[in-house]
Parts: C-alpha cells; structure tokens; sequence
C-alpha cells in the first residue's frame, strides 16, 4: 500500500508548504519525521488512473486511514468527493475537543509531587494547559484495527518505529512468537474479540499504529480536556469535571472493579459515561496510554548508576482497578513504556491544524480550523461560503 501511496503524495516532512495554498503550516502541525521516512521512499511523481486513486482511497478508509487522506498536500489530489468521504469518515471515527485551557493535577510519580502535596507548600496543587484544537478517536483501538496494522506488515515497516526500540521490536510477538500484541495467537486476536479494545501492547507498539493510521498518542493535557470539558466563566472561575458524565461517581457508567463484567468489554459499552464530546471509555475498560512521558525521582539504585526508569502516563484505570480515586479524569499513573500489560490500551489523537481545509469546503467544516471567527462576522451570515470566500471577507 505504501508503494501506491507514493505515486500520488509528495513527501511532505520536507517541505512544510503547501503547494496548493503556498501557506506555511504552523509549526507544531507537521506529520511526524517517521511517518514522512516511511512515505518518502522510493517517491515517483507518477499518478494512477482516477479508479485507481478511489480504489486506493476506499481501502485506505477501510484500515481507518482518513487521517492520512487529510493530509494537506494529500488530500488536494482527491476529488471533492473522495475528500467529503475522508472527512465524514473522520468525523464519524472521531471527536473534536475545541481550544481552551485545563488544569492538571500533579502525579503521584511526578519528581515535584511531594513539593505540590505538601501542607505547607506555597505552590498550587494544580497547573493550567492550553490545548490547542485537537481530534481524538471516539473509541478505543480494538483488536480488529489493529490486526489490519499487523497484516499490512506494520512490524517490519521500521521507518514507523523509534529508533531506538528497533532492536526490541522482534520481541513483540503473541504466544507463538508471531509480531503482534502479547495476547495474541498466530499473529490474529482470539475469536469474539474484535471489537474489543487491543491490549497487551507497549507504549512504543502503540506508538507505531499511530504513524501507521496518519496520527499520534493524545497528550495527557489532551486526554483530560476531553474527558473534564473545561469551562472558564470568568478569570476567576473555571468548571472542570471530575468524571466525563459529571462529578459524581457511578459504576454503572464505567467499567471498574465492582462494574459486574469484571472484564474487558467491547468499546461501544457503557454508552452512557461517554464525554460531552462523545467520547466512549476513557473511564473504566482499559488504561490509556499517552504521548505524555512523566519526570519522576530516581531511585537510590538508579542514582547511583547513573540512570533512571522512563515512565509514560496512563490515564482513566481499567475493569480492574480498585480504588474509585483512580479512576477519573484527573489521576494520572506511569508505566513503563516497553511493558505490555492486559490492562493498558490507546486511542489516537489528530491536531487540527494538520487536517486540510479545501478551498470548496463549506464553513459549516471549515471553521472548525479557524479558533474564532472576527466579532464583525456572523457564522449564520456565512453559512453557505465557502473556505476561500470567509477569508476575503474577513476584516484585516
């Protein structure tokens, strides 16, 4: 698929204008240098048939690839409706959590905690985020997407790997020794577990499916915005929930110790704790990884040799987790990144900025890239203009 790919899209880590638009993009909306490497070779300018390219899109779409499909310099060689299918196929997989700030509470593992929990301590036991407008998947990655990542060769495909994991990646293998997650067999998940939420995955596993699909691992601040929905009424005063339902606990809402299961289930479960933003799962079911990586004090031992254990976070506790205290949107854990627990999966994260905006896309979608509007524009003034006519009439 890579080889297809390459015949229509131009390498875009090198060049981070867009050829359509001329515009540079902001700084921290490139693809990943690893993802670029992995396009990038053996690039020819020559472009398929136009079935081609919708056969190409349509398998693309099946492997929850759209994110790929939006890429600026991509998605200018889509027809309109092969684009408008790559957006609602986007818009369907995954939600939008708007700019704004939010607080973070302090980690039990931050290097800091015992200066922000101190009685005395003159230092707030909170700090403020902005997060800047960010997609993030409705649901968690099952078994079922990932074994497409598997199937495509997604472990011998290292220019979307870390360097410095690759000599480690011959050793994520499934109980037969065949590349996949731990729990696996013969490199396929166990039958009636599709729709499951994958498992048994390092961080840098998860990682790499993220390159694969066209996006990342949500930051921590992004995870717990999405789940908090922040509100800031005034300087003063800001709304932060503690649970994505609300601020009181219910295990009903949740899939955590004393939720009945006690056991993993299928993504679509426990509709009813979803986020504001439509977001399932990010309480209860499964720990999530994060793009987060955690400073934490080293051990006596550690100093001593010199070095110390990289933790990434881990957000929202899973089916097994004890304690209620643990299992909200505000606590966050550490787990190494190279472990592949039964109870740690991920969802993945798509900034804004890094979706293309079409200059025949309605404002009703486009806006959407914009933080807001001028006050001397009214959104039901323009509401059939198109990218390029909001940005002629926008006031300089």
């Amino acid at each position: 698929m890579f080889n297809r790919l390459r015949q229509i899209l131009p390498p875009w880590h090198k060049d981070r204008r867009s050829e359509a638009s001329n515009e540079t993009l902001p700084a921290d909306c490139s693809v990943d240098p690893a993802l670029g490497d992995a396009l990038d070779d053996d690039f020819t300018a020559e472009s398929p048939p136009a079935d081609g390219v919708k056969s190409l899109v349509d398998q693309m779409l099946a492997h929850h690839r759209c994110a790929l499909l939006l890429r600026p310099q991509i998605a200018q060689n889509l027809t309109p409706e092969l684009y408008a299918e790559a957006k609602q196929a986007l818009n369907e997989s995954m939600g939008l959590v708007p700019t704004g700030n939010v607080y973070l509470e302090p980690s039990v593992f931050d290097a800091d905690y015992r200066a922000f929990a101190s009685e005395n301590s003159d230092r707030p036991h909170e700090f403020t985020v902005v997060v800047q407008s960010v997609y993030l998947d409705r649901y968690l990655v099952t078994n079922r997407q990932f074994q497409k990542f598997v199937n495509a060769g997604g472990y011998e495909e290292m220019a979307i790997w870390d360097e410095e994991i690759w000599p480690a990646v011959l050793d994520f293998t499934d109980q037969t020794e065949q590349p996949g997650p731990r729990f696996w067999k013969n490199g396929r998940y166990r039958s009636g577990e599709a729709n499951l939420p994958v498992v048994g995955i390092s961080w840098y596993e998860a990682v790499a499916y993220a390159r694969w699909v066209g996006k990342r691992l949500p930051t921590e601040a992004e995870w717990v915005k999405a789940g908090s929905w922040p509100i800031t009424l005034s300087p003063q005063t800001h709304l932060q929930r503690k649970y994505p339902w609300g601020d009181t606990f219910d295990r009903g809402k949740a899939n955590i110790w004393g939720s009945k299961p006690a056991r993993i289930v299928a993504v679509e479960e426990f509709s009813e704790g979803a986020s504001v933003g439509g977001l399932y799962q990010l309480i209860g079911n499964v720990w999530e990884w994060t793009a987060t990586t955690l400073e934490t004090d080293p051990q006596p031992e550690e100093a001593v040799q010199g070095y110390e254990t990289l933790l990434k976070t881990i957000r929202g506790g899973a089916f097994d987790t004890y304690f209620e205290h643990q299992a909200n949107c505000h606590f966050s854990s550490g787990e190494n990144p190279i472990f592949r627990k039964h109870n740690i999966g991920f969802r993945c994260a798509l900034s804004i900025c890094d979706i293309a905006v079409r200059p025949d896309e309605p404002l009703a979608d486009a806006a959407q890239h914009v933080e807001a509007l001028p006050d001397e524009i009214l959104p039901n003034e323009l509401a059939n203009h198109t990218a390029d006519q909001v940005i002629e009439e926008m006031p300089t």
